[in-house]
């Protein structure tokens, strides 16, 4: 017998198993596919939330060297060995960390209720069109659309040149999340790292956003509004209540800080009134 049938006669058993070890693998991967697709924005989600955590805990951390940081100041002072200027600086230190420390906070919530909600939807989206990343393609897509729609129709265009021009402030803001959002987008073909469609789906977002911003002043503009000046007017009048806020917040603080000071000041006081009294005795 001719050594080569010889032994394929011995060896006939493994091409099927290997067929059938490609066949398992293949179906794996595709089960692996669709269930990291249905699961791709929980576990960004949830990735998101444990981030934010981490912030949070480190603001809270960031806030209690602040206050330990003003403690010292203010007693340095009582003993004279603080300029006030140091106690300012801290005070203020304290209140950018303790506002850090709330924002981390309404992040956490934020990321807990998106958390939430993509864990509802996990259980709603059978359909694979209606999954995270082909909704997140989907919502970029539409946004290029509705920008396509100025850039190709010459009316349109005439009517609202500003969002055509890269020179315009909102514009250009909206043409940088665009380009961010074309470089983060994934290829839907191959498998794809919650991490990365995380910063996809925050880019979409971005852009969204960006666009509406650049529609909405290239509107204003055209019915002769200033855009910048109307969010000015309306961003003074929320910093106007914010400072009313901290000027308060600050007189607190000063009057708790001069009340800690001549409580320390009258403590040294008696503290060396019963040193010389004992000295005496």
């Amino acid at each position: 017998m001719d050594p080569f049938w010889a032994v394929a006669a011995e060896l006939w058993w493994i091409a099927p198993v290997i067929a059938g070890a490609g066949a398992v693998i293949v179906l794996g991967a595709r089960r692996g596919a669709a269930a990291g697709g249905r699961r791709l924005g929980y576990d960004a989600a949830r990735l998101d939330l444990q981030s934010a955590q981490r912030a949070a805990t480190e603001a809270r951390v960031a806030v209690r060297v602040a206050r330990a940081e003003l403690a010292g100041r203010v007693a340095g002072r009582a003993a004279g060995s603080a300029h006030p200027v140091e106690v300012s600086d801290a005070r203020r230190a304290l209140r950018d960390a303790e506002a850090g420390a709330k924002a981390a906070s309404a992040s956490v919530r934020a990321r807990r209720a998106q958390l939430e909600a993509a864990r509802a939807d996990l259980a709603l989206n059978a359909d694979p069109h209606r999954r995270p990343l082909p909704r997140a393609i989907a919502a970029h897509d539409a946004v290029v659309t509705r920008w396509m729609a100025y850039e190709t129709d010459p009316a349109k265009l005439i009517a609202y040149p500003t969002i055509g021009d890269a020179g315009d402030p909102s514009t250009a803001a909206f043409l940088l999340a665009l380009d961010e959002a074309r470089q983060t987008r994934p290829d839907p073909a191959r498998r794809i790292a919650p991490a990365e469609f995380g910063a996809y789906r925050d880019a979409v977002t971005r852009l969204e956003r960006a666009f509406d911003t650049a529609e909405r002043d290239a509107h204003a503009r055209a019915e002769g509004r200033d855009p910048e000046r109307e969010r000015t007017s309306r961003a003074t009048g929320w910093q106007d209540t914010a400072q009313q806020v901290i000027a308060m917040s600050a007189d607190a603080l000063d009057r708790a800080a001069d009340a800690a000071a001549s409580a320390i000041a009258a403590w040294n006081a008696r503290e060396r009134g019963q040193k010389q009294r004992k000295e005496r005795d």
